[in-house]
């Protein structure tokens, strides 16, 4: 059996390394390249979001997506400035205390943000309403069906961006979590999951968790304007949540790439198929 030119230089290396006897008895030890991967985490509104990134990203760089779900946004901060994660996206803008950790917000898209039920609707708040339907003892939908509340952790971002959206709202949850019979979802993926369950459930989510994650869940619309993204651009929707995208002081090139990554037409176009544009 005849060789060809490159394999046949390759069999008589071989056969060198045969002919060294003993002096190379030792099996030399074999280098290899680990593949590139940067971790990310935080709010659980663009856990699942991310796992459809995932491709894309690889695809254009060669670097692996590792998403840690289950951080909320205070995790996935702290995460991040302990080296444990490259970057993390968060639901509130970072704290004094965080900043001097070094670490900084390097991107910031917007979603909007509203409020959620399991009820096929139509259904429709008048924004002055909103805070009333909190401060009742027994809400009830228009049509007499009682309306489900329940709560999340008191630190949680959505409850940030309810106050700055709906003033007196933030005194009506204070109020609400003296009441033993309303449960706490600790995560958006809980939040979400309660809100599927219970019949006539209302709670606030992102337009981003919903889309991504395929919810059986109806936005509520405010004023008589639903909850799109295109009316969120004309500005007939006004209400919306921030994401950052939180760094370190020190930023790997995985992390580099994934920031660049994201502002490319093909991330932007990931980004917006879940609801979110970049902007302040």
């Amino acid at each position: 059996m005849s060789l060809r030119p490159g394999l046949r230089a390759i069999a008589l290396g071989i056969g060198m390394v045969l002919a060294a006897g003993p002096a190379l008895s030792q099996t030399p030890k074999v280098q290899t390249l680990k593949a590139q991967t940067l971790k990310v985490g935080g709010t659980g509104a663009v856990t699942a979001l991310l796992d459809q990134i995932g491709p894309a990203f690889t695809a254009d760089t060669g670097i692996a997506l590792d998403v840690v779900p289950g951080m909320g946004t205070s995790g996935g901060i702290s995460a991040v400035g302990d080296g444990k994660l490259g970057v993390a996206f968060s639901g509130r803008p970072l704290r004094d205390k965080e900043v001097a950790r070094g670490l900084k917000a390097v991107a910031t898209w917007r979603t909007p943000f509203g409020f959620v039920t399991s009820r096929r609707g139509p259904d429709n708040f008048e924004k002055a309403r909103i805070v009333a339907i909190y401060r009742t003892d027994r809400p009830l939908w228009p049509d007499g069906m009682p309306l489900l509340l329940h709560l999340r952790p008191s630190d949680e971002s959505d409850y940030i961006v309810l106050g700055e959206l709906f003033p007196g709202i933030t005194d009506a949850f204070q109020a609400l979590r003296k009441r033993p019979d309303l449960s706490v979802a600790a995560t958006d993926q809980d939040n979400a999951d309660m809100a599927e369950r219970v019949k006539g459930s209302l709670t606030a989510a992102t337009l981003t968790q919903i889309i991504s994650e395929k919810r059986d869940l109806t936005f509520v619309s405010i004023d008589g304007v639903a909850v799109t993204l295109e009316n969120y651009e004309k500005g007939s929707y006004p209400y919306a949540k921030p994401l950052y995208l939180i760094a370190p002081a020190a930023v790997s090139p995985e992390a580099q790439a994934f920031i660049a990554f994201l502002a490319k037409p093909a991330g932007e176009a990931l980004l917006r198929r879940a609801g979110m544009i970049a902007g302040k």
